[in-house]
């Protein structure tokens, strides 16, 4: 049946076959370009072609055309011999014709299996607009295509310009990831060591100690973590920041109009404080009517608007200052419980009314589906992107960027190119609620939980990382990172090998001829005490990002 549709495929449209260079790049370099505007002209195709191209001519690759039985003009390519062990990123311009605009997407089919998505762009006709995705072959494959079809099906014509796709073995990947994290998560520290008088202390005994990390890594918790000192202790031992699961929704803190209920709220909040841990505000509206509390349900007009209002004025005056970030309106791509009440500008009203009751904290929007697949026509990432930009454009103080982030079997390049696209708004991007579905065994979701953590933690755009992995004692929503006993799954020995990773461990040297010790270390907060001869300094450094060498002067 899988041979059968990829000659569908085949059948469907009119192909240029032609044979394609398949060497791996010479540099192994990854290309985070990436646009979301439409322009008059097509940018060059990244990587020159990479393998879209013929032989090793170089030449752009022809299209011919065809008009499918749904009334698509599009053109495709058919590339050979494929890996299962490569990444592939893959990336084009396109351009319509016969409507205005529409929902593009990139497809792969191969003889080894049936087609799937590898990337999505809401095109346009009359400029070119960026498709940016890849894709990893569960096996390698002889002969495939990529080919491109609209998700409303109207009559039209799709042009392709500067179609490129790259392919990364898995140690280039590897090593990018590595770049990348060098140069934006540590930064080289010079520390210069002399006596009262400006002589430089040569053998200087230095020991470095990072006593905090400025990346933030951390996961929701619930109520089940009050009065539970293992649970806590595990918690507070591992993360720096946190986000409570449900207790600050509508229909926790509010199940009866006017009946307020923050007690577990404000026990989470007290842990957390105790702990210097920072937390997320999740979340002040929820789209979902299913999520919105009974008795909201049945309100409308101005007695929907009043509470909506209250529900701002209540939960942000008691929290002013407290909560980093606020999810305002959660999942606002799928749902429209609010807006379909309220107008199209409500949205709109909760980001001005939350920026006007707490200015200091970052408003978000939340949503899933965006950076997990491309198949969810809701969630698409230029669909994110448009929304994000009415709301810029309409006023809202939006600042930044939530990818949930619920995965079943990742896709690594399209995660990349898609973040790749969202950085080009230069907000902040966080992933909100990671986690594995439970539909994998306990080792699967832990080497699935390793890549997108890898992943998230090296793209340079992303600045925070949460799980959503709260305990309770019939376990968690998708994936738990311990047992009720606190004992570490799979999945929590991922994380804490990459916590120890991700830290700067103790380091010990002595000052060169210069009275000098450097190190290469993780953003964070640092402990560096200096002994010689008889005498000995402690001094305390924040070393925040930058592309200078940090320099640190004690005296002893």
């Amino acid at each position: 049946m899988r041979i059968a549709l990829f000659l569908e495929v085949l059948l469907l449209i009119e192909l240029l076959t032609f044979m394609l260079c398949i060497a791996a790049p010479s540099n192994g370099w990854y290309d985070y370009t990436a646009y979301t505007e439409c322009k008059s002209e097509p940018e060059p195709a990244l990587y020159n072609g990479g393998i879209l191209k013929y032989g090793d001519s170089g030449d752009e690759v022809p299209f011919t055309y065809q008009t499918t039985e749904t009334g698509v003009y599009s053109p495709a390519f058919v590339v050979y011999g494929l890996n299962q062990s490569t990444k592939y990123t893959f990336s084009c311009w396109i351009k319509l014709e016969g409507t205005y605009s529409s929902l593009i997407t990139a497809r792969l089919s191969t003889d080894t299996s049936g087609n799937r998505c590898i990337g999505t762009v809401l095109a346009q006709s009359g400029c070119w607009s960026f498709l940016k995705g890849g894709f990893v072959l569960d096996s390698s494959s002889q002969s495939a295509v990529i080919f491109f079809h609209n998700a409303d099906r109207n009559a039209l014509k799709i042009s392709v310009a500067g179609g490129s796709l790259q392919p990364f073995s898995t140690e280039q990947w590897s090593m990018h990831q590595q770049d990348s994290i060098r140069k934006r998560r540590k930064r080289a520290v010079t520390v210069h060591v002399a006596d009262s008088r400006g002589n430089r202390l040569i053998n200087a005994s230095v020991t470095v100690q990072q006593i905090s990390k400025e990346f933030p890594l951390g996961s929701a918790i619930a109520d089940t973590i009050v009065g539970n000192p293992a649970y806590q202790s595990w918690f507070a031992e591992r993360f720096n920041a946190a986000v409570f699961e449900n207790e600050l929704k509508w229909y926790a803190t509010e199940p009866v109009a006017g009946l307020m209920n923050y007690d577990s709220a404000d026990q989470l909040l007290d842990f957390v404080r105790a702990n210097r841990i920072m937390v997320r505000g999740h979340n002040i509206f929820w789209e979902n009517q299913e999520t919105t509390p009974s008795w909201v349900r049945n309100l409308t007009g101005d007695d929907l608007r009043n509470a909506v209002k209250n529900r701002i004025t209540n939960l942000m005056t008691r929290y002013k200052g407290e909560f980093a970030h606020w999810d305002v309106n959660n999942e606002m791509l799928h749902y429209n419980f609010y807006e379909q009440r309220l107008g199209p500008n409500a949205s709109l009203e909760f980001f001005d009314t939350a920026q006007d009751a707490d200015p200091l904290a970052t408003l978000f929007m939340n949503e899933y589906n965006v950076i997990e697949t491309c198949d969810d026509t809701f969630s698409t990432v230029d669909t994110y992107v448009t929304r994000l930009k009415e709301l810029k454009n309409g006023g809202a103080i939006l600042e930044g960027i939530g990818l949930e982030g619920h995965f079943s079997r990742p896709n690594i390049p399209l995660m990349r190119g898609i973040l790749d696209k969202l950085a080009t708004l230069n907000l902040p991007i966080w992933f909100t609620e990671i986690d594995i579905s439970n539909s994998f065994d306990a080792h699967t979701q832990a080497q699935y939980l390793e890549e997108v953590l890898r992943e998230a933690y090296s793209h340079p755009s992303v600045s925070g990382i949460m799980l959503w992995t709260a305990m309770h004692q019939n376990g968690c929503y998708q994936m738990c990172l311990t047992d009720w006993n606190m004992r570490n799954l799979p999945t929590g020995d991922t994380v804490d090998m990459l916590l120890q990773e991700w830290v700067t461990n103790q380091l010990t040297g002595a000052t060169d001829i210069h009275g000098s010790y450097s190190f290469l270390g993780f953003l964070g907060e640092y402990k560096v005490t200096v002994n010689y001869a008889n005498r000995s300094t402690v001094a305390f450094m924040s070393l925040p990002q930058g592309a200078e060498t940090r320099q640190l002067n004690v005296q002893v």
